[in-house]
């Protein structure tokens, strides 16, 4: 089973939303750290660990990632309806939205950035 991080960055890059520029996981390369002009999504891991306990059996799994979006200083789309796109490319591959941080701008780079968490449970062929 692949990683959280490479589930979650699987769907966006099957979603193919033309908005965003680079996907990573785990960490954004030192060369991309200060990229103002591209919209950046990253994926880190949050939840990893055993569920629905029956007999001191778990019979499932829980996965959870936290995608951190870093927009363009001139994003030239929509945010509320890229972010809302988003999270239904999530819900239809089974993961659920455990949260949805409001947008803050980055008082260095003036950037907005948006975090969600999602997590998603997984029972039987584990």
């Amino acid at each position: 089973m692949d990683l959280p991080v490479v589930q979650a960055a699987d769907v966006l890059t099957t979603a193919n939303f033309s908005w965003i520029d680079n996907i990573y996981t785990g960490s954004i390369p030192s060369d991309v750290v200060d990229n103002t002009t591209d919209n950046i999504v990253l994926f880190t891991e949050t939840v990893n660990e055993p569920i629905f306990y029956a007999n001191g059996i778990f019979k499932g799994w829980q996965i959870g990632v936290e995608m951190q979006i870093f927009y363009s200083l001139n994003p030239s789309f929509n945010l509320q309806d890229a972010e809302i796109s988003v999270a239904k490319s999530f819900a239809k591959s089974g993961w659920l939205i455990d949260q949805s941080k409001n947008r803050i701008k980055d008082p260095d780079t003036k950037q907005w950035t948006k975090v969600f968490y999602f997590i998603k449970n997984i029972r039987g062929g584990i």
